[in-house]
């Protein structure tokens, strides 16, 4: 995911890092299957939590691991998927809402692995994602994969509220060291209230040994 507060994809296949990812790649595979889980959020409680990387490279996992998957980047305030996966930005998401025909939208990184960018940053994203449009577009993506995972704003922005309930589930990326008590519990109170399912928790940052520059995932079933 990250190190040093860099924002890339994590390509090797041994280290800390890879193996939990691969934990936390188990342990969605094993809750969506139980539950009916495709459509995933992932948010975060405040800004600069680690949230698009390790979706990212959650969604980079998961397609490594034979599942098709689509990855959205719906965070129309501060989007950053498309710099991860050096991807063009002109096209994206906000052409859906904004409902402009015949631009293709999806473009393919991998044989399993396909990315909505953002598009233009609108001035009035909360009011795009409120439109039907945006859940046509993920329900009409259901049946081609197995994982659709969707980059929100943070929890206290009302984005996260109105992509949330169009997704299934969701994941909370913390900081660990950094993220208080309070904030999560505010956090998770407010997705309770909204009626928005929390798959679980990611506790990003995580350092295994003091000495030790390398990070990892910590997932906990909710």
């Amino acid at each position: 995911m990250v190190v040093k507060q860099t924002r890339q994809l994590i390509t090797k296949e041994k280290g800390i890092i890879p193996e939990q990812l691969r934990n936390i790649r188990t342990n969605i595979q094993y809750l969506a299957e139980k539950r009916d889980i495709k459509v995933i959020m992932a948010t975060s409680c405040r800004q600069g939590e680690g949230k698009s990387s390790t979706i990212s490279n959650l969604a980079h996992f998961m397609a490594k691991n034979g599942k098709k998957v689509l990855l959205i980047d719906s965070d129309l305030r501060l989007p950053t998927i498309h710099e991860l996966y050096n991807l063009q930005n002109i096209n994206g998401l906000t052409d859906i809402l904004n409902e402009v025909k015949g631009r293709n939208v999806i473009q393919k990184v991998s044989g399993n692995l396909a990315v909505v960018t953002s598009g233009s940053i609108p001035y009035n994203p909360a009011e795009l994602l409120s439109k039907p449009i945006f859940k046509e577009f993920i329900d009409s993506n259901r049946k081609h994969y197995d994982f659709i995972f969707v980059d929100a704003t943070p929890n206290d922005l009302a984005d996260s509220s109105i992509i949330g309930n169009v997704c299934d589930s969701t994941i909370i990326i913390i900081e660990n060291g950094k993220t208080t008590k309070n904030q999560l519990k505010v956090c998770i109170d407010k997705c309770k209230m909204q009626n928005i399912d929390i798959m679980g928790i990611v506790r990003n940052k995580v350092k295994k040994k003091r000495h030790d520059s390398n990070y990892y995932y910590n997932y906990v079933k909710e």
